[in-house]
Formats: C-alpha cells, sequence, structure tokens
C-alpha cells in the first residue's frame, strides 16, 4: 500500500551537476583546505530531511540538528529506538531457540532493566510492545517453528543510486541503515513507533525513506556483497514499513519518488555548497505544497518550533549583528565535517566499488582508518575475539592502543553492506603479539556456526575522528544566538547580555574597581 495523501511541487534545477571528490582529494595528495571542492555523501535521512523541508537541511548542516522527523521521547530517551532494539532482540532469540515466544515480557522487563529504562519511557515502551505482540503472535511462533534468517541494522552505501526523471538517469551517493532484512521471507522492514490504529496510510515518508534502502542495496554491486548475503536478488524482495499497529506494504515502481529523491538530493548540493542558498530554502519552506508557516507548521516535523520559529527575546540588542559573525563559523564547523566524515565516507565506498582506485584506496586507509580482522569467536554476551593477521597492523593497533584509544566502529561484512557496531577493545584480554584482539560490541550481535547463522565472518575496525563534536559547537552557537532575554531590569545586570551588546554595538563595558564594590 502506498499513501495517497502526498501533494507534489516542481522540480529544483541544480546549480551545477553533483561534485564528486577528485582523485587526488580522495588518494589525500591534496592538502585539505577551505571550502571542500566536493558535495557532502548524503544519507538516507539527509534526503528524507529534504523532502520535508529544505529549511531542515539547514538546520542540519550549519546548526547540528539531528533530524526532522524525530521519535517519540520520555526523559530524553529515545522511544523508537528502545521499541527496535527490543524487537531486534526479541526475534533474534526466537530465531536462535533461546526464548520462546511466550517468554516476550520476561525478556521485555529484563531489557529495560539492563538499559537502565526510567519508568515513564517504559511505560511508553511497553503500550507499543503490547500493540506489536497481540498483532505479530502467529508471526512470532513461525519464527519459533522455522528459525529463519533475519539481520538487523544493516549498514548499507553505495555510490550507484540511480534516479531517472524524465527520461533523464543521474547518480548520486547515499548510505542508510535498513532496520530488518529477512533473508528467509525476502523481505526489507522499516519499523517505527509512529502512526495510529486508525491509519490507512504509511507514516509521513517513511515508505518513502524504505524505497530510498531499497534503492541503495539494488545499486551496490555484487561483487561488493558478503558472501552470505551474494546470491540474493534484492529486487524482488518486498518492502514494508512496521508500526505497533499494521503493515504497509510499499510498492518499488515509484515515478514520484524518483522526483523527491532527485528534487532533495539538488537541495542538498546547493545548500551545502553555497549559503546564499539559505535565503531560496526559507522561501520554499515546507513539504512542495504543504508550506510551512508560523501557526500552520507540518506536524510531523521536529524542528519548527526549536529552531525555525522560536520566540524572539528583546535582549541583546545587537543579536542581527550577533547572528552576522556566527555564519562564517557555522560554515566552517560544516567544511571541517566534510573534510573529516564525508571524505572518508567516499573513500570507504568507493574503495570496496571502483576497481580503479580500490587497491590505492586500501593501501592509503590500512593501518590509519581501517584495520581488517576476522571473526575467531564468540564469546557471548556480546564479546568477540578478532584476528589482526597482517604483523604491520598489529604493530599500529598495537599503538593505537596504548594511547588508549579503545573505541572503535566494527562491521561484520563490507562497509558497502555490513552489520554496523560500536565496538569497544578489551586491552587487558587482548594479546596484538599474537594478533588476538577481544572486544565488547553495543549493540549486542549474534554470530553462530549453525545452519541458520547470523554468519559474517570477516569484518573492518573502523577508526574515525570525532567529527560530530562539530555539531556539538554548531548548536551551542546556534542556542546562543537565539538565547535572551525580555526584562530590560534583568538583562543590565546580565553578564553575557552586556558583553554581547558591547562587543557588536557602541555600548561600553566598564570594569568596577574593588573600592566601589566595597561601598
Amino acid at each position: 500500500m502506498v499513501s495517497s495523501v502526498y501533494p507534489t511541487r516542481s522540480l529544483r534545477e541544480p546549480v551545477s551537476p553533483w561534485r564528486w571528490p577528485r582523485r587526488d582529494y580522495l588518494l589525500e595528495r591534496e592538502y585539505r583546505r577551505g571550502v571542500p571542492p566536493f558535495d557532502r555523501f548524503p544519507s538516507v535521512q539527509d534526503v528524507v530531511d529534504a523532502v520535508l523541508c529544505p529549511v531542515a537541511i539547514v538546520h542540519k548542516f550549519y546548526h547540528g540538528f539531528r533530524g526532522a522527523l524525530g521519535g517519540a521521547r520520555g526523559d530524553g530517551e529515545n522511544i523508537g529506538a528502545l521499541f527496535h532494539e527490543f524487537i531486534a532482540l526479541l526475534k533474534t532469540d526466537i530465531a536462535l531457540g533461546r526464548r520462546s515466544p511466550d517468554q516476550a515480557w520476561d525478556l521485555f522487563y529484563g531489557f529495560c532493566s539492563e538499559r537502565g529504562v526510567s519508568e515513564e519511557s517504559e511505560r511508553n515502551l511497553r503500550e507499543y510492545v503490547s500493540y506489536w505482540l497481540r498483532r505479530k503472535r502467529r508471526s512470532l511462533n513461525e519464527l519459533w517453528n522455522r528459525r529463519p534468517r533475519i539481520f538487523f541494522e544493516i549498514h548499507v552505501a553505495s555510490i550507484r543510486v540511480t534516479f531517472e526523471v524524465r527520461g533523464r538517469r543521474t547518480r548520486y551517493p547515499i548510505h542508510g541503515r535498513i532496520d530488518e532484512l529477512d533473508v528467509t521471507n525476502k523481505r526489507i522492514v522499516e519499523r517505527t513507533i509512529r502512526g495510529n490504529e486508525s491509519a490507512e496510510n504509511p507514516p509521513f515518508l517513511k515508505d518513502f525513506q524504505l524505497w530510498l534502502l531499497w534503492k541503495i542495496i539494488t545499486s551496490i554491486d555484487r561483487n561488493t556483497i558478503p558472501e552470505i548475503w551474494r546470491g540474493e536478488n534484492f529486487e524482488e524482495y518486498e518492502l514494508f514499513v512496521e508500526t505497533p499497529y499494521r503493515d504497509f506494504r510499499v510498492e518499488k515502481d515509484q515515478p514520484l519518488f524518483e522526483e523527491w529523491a532527485k528534487d532533495a538530493l539538488t537541495w542538498i548540493s546547493d545548500i551545502s555548497r553555497s549559503t546564499r542558498t539559505i535565503l531560496e530554502a526559507w522561501r520554499n519552506r515546507g513539504h512542495h505544497n504543504r508550506p510551512c508557516r508560523f501557526g500552520d507548521t507540518i506536524e510531523e516535523c521536529s524542528m519548527a518550533y526549536i529552531a525555525c520559529y522560536r520566540v524572539q527575546r528583546r535582549y541583546p540588542e545587537r543579536r542581527a549583528a550577533l547572528s552576522a559573525s556566527f555564519r562564517s563559523l557555522y560554515r566552517a564547523l560544516f567544511n571541517e565535517q566534510l573534510w573529516s566524515h564525508d571524505l572518508l565516507l567516499y573513500q570507504l565506498t568507493i574503495m570496496e566499488q571502483d576497481p580503479q582506485l580500490g587497491n590505492e584506496l586500501r593501501r592509503l586507509l590500512m593501518g590509519r582508518k581501517i584495520f581488517p580482522v576476522e571473526i575467531e569467536r564468540d564469546l557471548g554476551g556480546g564479546r568477540f575475539i578478532l584476528r589482526v593477521s597482517n604483523n604491520d597492523l598489529r604493530r599500529t593497533l598495537h599503538e593505537i592502543l596504548q594511547d588508549e584509544n579503545f573505541e572503535f566502529d566494527i562491521i561484520f561484512g563490507s562497509f558497502c553492506m555490513g552489520i554496523r557496531r560500536r565496538a569497544f577493545l578489551d586491552f587487558r584480554e587482548s594479546n596484538l603479539d599474537e594478533g588476538r584482539v577481544v572486544v565488547r560490541v553495543i549493540p549486542n550481535i549474534e554470530i553462530s556456526d549453525t545452519e541458520n547463522a547470523y554468519l559474517v565472518r570477516g569484518g573492518l575496525l573502523l577508526r574515525e575522528d570525532p567529527w560530530f563534536l562539530k555539531r556539538v559547537v554548531q548548536r551551542a552557537l546556534y542556542r546562543l544566538e537565539k538565547w535572551g532575554l525580555d526584562r530590560e531590569d534583568r538583562a543590565q545586570r546580565h553578564t553575557t547580555i552586556r558583553l554581547i551588546d558591547t562587543i557588536f554595538g557602541p555600548e561600553t563595558l566598564r570594569a568596577r574597581r574593588f573600592e566601589e564594590d566595597e561601598r
């Protein structure tokens, strides 16, 4: 079933074609400086947010905000993420024969206790799980009897995602994460807590998000896909958006989605290369012909009143000058993210999908950003023994551990298609002289040698600079830019407001003498 409630709008014409990083930048033969001469490597969430509203991309790129279509929260906890994590844990335990469907609630309370979920969040989560369990009882029993092969949170990335609009095909890079890949039943599932019992259509843009993920996985070259999935024809897989209340089947032939995707990627490209496009984004705010105005915002957008329509305080009086001075800082912080994070995404994806540059990029990144490993043994409880075969890589990894850098991303499979988790290295139990590394993976992943195994034997340790800290700084700057007071008496005594008005205006800030304070 496909939602029929979405309107359309005319496509944006790109300023110029998509900018791919040149060979010299990929191989790091050019010094990183200034504005990057390539576009962002967008995520599926970036594309979805751009379809929702171009201004959402402005806030993400320059103000450090996360996605505009946020899920329900309780005590600051993401209920949607907890819901998906619990469902994945439950289905995994049932598929591996560790727990029957009748023991679902025992697992639920243990899950909440182990995660330290607050009472409010547990109450909200229990309501969603109750709806889901009531209607999934039969499928859980089938899971128990058949023991199918199901994989959760599959990272996918491709430089060959192609969209066709008006007979013209255009190629883009996109990466994302698939919630559930059911190999036995040939299904790709996008799971969400949004929606309600009476909904006849998928939650807003969730069908589009799932369709995008399918476009990515079907564009990946078969030789790049790990052996466990290499024989699968993902073109034939069915697509389902799953809510606690019902499942929605999504059609794959979607000309309108093709237009949305290209329009969104055009906005992403133009906004990432030129701040002048920001004014155009504000003039086009909203989803196609669902315009967004103060008092009449898009209900599903979480940015409306925390970013776009925040209350304007009277003080500081020099806020306009402060905002103008921050623009160059926002841009500089965004550029640093492109150089440190997005360029690495290009390098890793092209390394696996481009036979001409693959070997050169592999030699460049090996021992600096990536460490190929073999999964030797599953110790249980999310702990694994990894084997590093190359002696040079052992020495490099040992030096990194000496600097107490124990956190990595671990990818079971390949970067273009693999199960990506956070890994913490256990230095005491590891023996790098023998190439033996013990890691704890969060969230847990099951690796089994049984017939229905979640078996991906090879993998990568990925070491990335903390690029996300730039987004933290962006958010802090934006909060300062929008912060203020209304009462004049309080503003005159507030050091920060007086400092801003002094730096950006004619006011003189005079320090009092110690003798004056004693009077």
